[in-house]
């Protein structure tokens, strides 16, 4: 099995997170989205070989820790490599109002970096 941590270092107290996890990968897993506490606060698993795009999972929730990290966890491969996209979200006077991530998942040597896809967003409030 092969494990990642990542750390979300721009997400902040008080922000509202929204989660999008898929995945056309062969190899099963387990992403998750963890506090500095190890308080799991989303989680969905891939328990089928099927390697047809799916959809694992959305969502959101309120953010009162102090850090958040995206935890990956691939059975049957021995590596994970990632592509990160990360960029800010602005008001239209330029002020950060929130946070991006995507993440292109590779969990062997295709190098086709599409087998998990997560992309998740930090408001800094709701509505």
């Amino acid at each position: 099995m092969a494990t990642k941590r990542l750390n979300l270092t721009e997400v902040e107290t008080g922000n509202n997170v929204g989660w999008y996890v898929a995945s056309q990968a062969m190899f099963t897993g387990t992403i998750k989205l963890v506090d500095e506490k190890g308080t799991t606060l989303a989680e969905v698993e891939k328990t089928s070989r099927n390697q047809s795009y799916m959809v694992l999972g959305n969502g959101q929730f309120d953010f009162y820790g102090k850090s958040l990290h995206l935890d990956i966890e691939i059975y049957e491969s021995n590596e994970i490599r990632q592509s990160i996209a990360s960029n800010s979200i602005t008001d239209s006077n330029a002020n950060k109002v929130g946070q991006i991530y995507s993440f292109c998942i590779e969990d062997q040597g295709d190098e086709d970096y599409n087998d998990f896809y997560i992309n998740i967003s930090a408001w800094s409030r709701k509505g």
